[in-house]
């Protein structure tokens, strides 16, 4: 059912409210971000601009991993569009329930769809209850507390955490996987989701195996949801009429 593009005060501030703790489990990651990248010789603005535009952990820290002077362009821009083809599908997915958003509208949802944000608001958008507002509100305090934690991290890597160990003696290295976990438990919907996960699971650990690096992520994801899209093509087209 197509939903209404307008949004309400009152539903940003839901969407805005209910993303608070969802985004407070991120702030380990943005320290660990903010030190990484002071690490590299980014200022606390810098580092703050960057996390604000930008707001996709996982880019950031793969351009940080091919960071240097001079600036490697061509390198950063496609590690980072690789990095970030699992939003192709997650936008993807939010079409059908926007289908008359006008184009200018259409920046903001991308900018706030992020994995906690989107994760929860496609849910409700599959029950028929989904709200541009609570989207928008969502993404635009993810967007503040990854940068004020990535902004905190900067600042405090003169200090304790400018310790290369340090992250891993506080469980940074954690959070990530924590949030990737509690994402996916949000987004299953039952056994017809296992398949493309164990394919997913497949693919993610013979790329890490074979090629290494970030690979992983990106294959893993594109085989699982290949093969998903396959299936449901398929049953579509031997299903009744």
């Amino acid at each position: 059912m197509s939903l209404s593009a307008r949004v309400t005060w009152p539903s940003f501030q839901a969407g805005a409210l209910r993303m608070i703790l969802p985004g407070l489990a991120s702030l380990p990651f943005g320290i660990g971000f903010g030190v990484a990248a002071a690490q590299k010789g980014l200022s606390a603005f810098e580092t703050t601009l960057m996390s604000f535009t930008v707001m996709a952990g996982t880019s950031q820290m793969v351009a940080l991993d091919i960071w240097a002077q001079p600036l490697p362009l061509i390198a950063l821009a496609v590690s980072v569009f690789v990095a970030n083809l699992r939003y192709f599908v997650m936008g993807a997915a939010l079409q059908p329930h926007l289908p008359h958003l006008p184009w200018w509208q259409q920046p903001a949802v991308w900018y706030a769809t992020v994995d906690q944000n989107w994760a929860l608001n496609i849910a409700e958008y599959r029950r028929g209850q989904g709200d541009l507002g609570k989207v928008l509100g969502g993404g635009f305090v993810m967007a503040c507390i990854w940068s004020g934690s990535t902004l905190a991290g900067n600042l405090a890597a003169g200090g304790v955490l400018s310790d290369p160990t340090a992250a891993y003696r506080l469980g940074l290295d954690f959070v990530g996987i924590a949030v990737f976990v509690v994402v996916a438990a949000i987004m299953f919907r039952g056994k017809s989701d296992l398949a493309p996960w164990a394919v997913a699971i497949a693919a993610a650990l013979a790329a890490r195996w074979l090629i290494g690096g970030n690979w992983y992520i990106v294959i893993g994801g594109l085989a699982g949801g290949l093969f998903g899209a396959l299936r449901d093509t398929r049953k579509r087209h031997v299903g009744p009429s």
